[in-house]
């Protein structure tokens, strides 16, 4: 049977959303939710829910992860953000509750979800994604303890098994695509490469073009300038000012796009000149127009095919997956540990509380009846008594599986019904 939570005004964890297992990049994008849109999502939630929410949206995934009696609510909020039509949504959706969704979000967290197996730049999303509701003030005990329990399940998946052996990443990818498209053009033994975008997998593709390519003409651009200035300076790098877009992209002969934008913002009209070129969408939803990729000049290449390429590098990786798999039904089952003591707290509070009463009611009529006797000794005694039984109901509550029956027959025995 599956377990229920407590831990809400709600009783059912969900999660709700779509991903590469469902959809490809050009239906997926449509899906996809800026900061603004999550933000708006998360505030309608909490107006009518309350808190216990947080949002994913990554390159391959959208992702909602709420407390409520029924998905309804998160799904009409997702869409109605989102611009997608239910019927689409339901087409395409994965949907997950209670321990389900407890055990995809460890299985993201670790890279086994990924379209490159073993991808370890998920956990810095999750992480990033947590951290924008936390400070929305919709997260909850619940939520910053599952948060804390992927962040050690990626660690220990990362540590202790080869599904992250080598180095996989979307970003990585670009960067062996990018080596293998100058290996095939003897001309372009020095390219001129520029990146757009200095966000998340921008600095990380910038860390890799500085550590894998040798090449001293590597341009970073971003609309801050002076960001792009920062990491340039700390890779070792160059920088443009964004204004010099048009004039950068002309004479690129690489480009790596990884702007953040809900639309193109790499067109036609930015290159003045033809040449061979290799440009690399890094983005999601895509930000490179679809008409580059149609120029027999160009050859474009989306998240998607860089996800495909990076494919062949799996075999090796596959052989840790039953042991992933292990460690986070381990950290899972230490999770719902500490679920059921949170279900008991309350309980043994109560216990607590209402054997205090006993005590003062006895302790006051002992002493009554023995004026000789120390008051002092006398609650020492009760006190050591009480601690020694609520110790042991405490003991015996946390170690069955399913605390529910036995903290129904304490209220009963304690009569804590109200």
């Amino acid at each position: 049977m599956m377990q229920s939570f407590h831990v809400s005004s709600f009783t059912t964890f969900f999660m709700i959303g779509v991903s590469h297992h469902t959809l490809d990049l050009s239906q997926r994008e449509k899906f996809s939710l800026s900061e603004t849109q999550q933000a708006h999502i998360i505030k309608k939630y909490q107006q009518t829910q309350g808190n216990g929410i947080f949002i994913l949206a990554t390159c391959n995934r959208t992702e909602v992860y709420a407390f409520g009696n029924c998905p309804r609510r998160i799904i009409d909020l997702f869409c109605l953000e989102s611009g997608i039509d239910q019927e689409t949504f339901f087409n395409h959706q994965i949907l997950k509750q209670n321990q389900e969704a407890i055990n995809h979000l460890l299985r993201v967290a670790t890279g086994l979800e990924s379209q490159i197996l073993g991808d370890f730049e998920i956990i810095g999303q999750l992480k990033k994604a947590f951290s924008f509701a936390k400070n929305l003030g919709a997260t909850t005990a619940f939520l910053d303890r599952l948060n804390a329990l992927a962040s050690q399940a990626s660690k220990r998946v990362k540590n202790e098994t080869d599904l992250s052996s080598g180095t996989c990443s979307v970003a990585y990818a670009a960067v062996q695509q990018l080596k293998i498209y100058i290996q095939e053009h003897e001309s372009l033994q020095k390219p001129k490469i520029v990146l757009i975008g200095t966000g998340k997998i921008g600095r990380i593709a910038s860390a890799n073009l500085a550590k894998y390519i040798d090449n001293d003409d590597i341009t970073l651009l971003n609309r801050s300038n002076a960001k792009a200035e920062k990491i340039a300076k700390e890779l070792k790098l160059k920088a443009a000012p964004y204004q010099n877009l048009s004039e950068e992209l002309s004479a690129a002969d690489i480009v790596l796009v990884a702007t953040g934008a809900p639309t193109a913002t790499v067109g036609e009209k930015h290159f003045q000149s033809e040449k061979k070129r290799l440009i690399i969408d890094l983005s999601v939803p895509r930000n490179v127009e679809h008409s580059l990729g149609e120029k027999q000049d160009i050859t474009l290449v989306d998240v998607d095919q860089l996800s495909e390429i990076m494919k062949a590098n799996r075999e090796g990786r596959e052989e840790a997956i039953p042991q992933a798999i292990a460690i986070i039904e381990e950290m899972q089952a230490e999770f719902n540990q500490w679920l059921e003591s949170r279900k008991v707290a309350p309980t043994l509070k109560a216990v607590n509380s209402k054997m205090a009463q006993w005590k003062e009611k006895e302790v006051f009529n002992f002493l009554k009846k023995n004026p000789g006797c120390s008051a002092e000794e006398v609650n020492a005694l009760a006190d050591k008594l009480i601690h020694k039984i609520t110790g042991q109901i405490a003991k015996q509550l946390r170690s069955v599986e399913n605390s529910s029956q036995s903290i129904n027959t304490l209220e009963s025995i304690f009569e804590l019904g109200g």
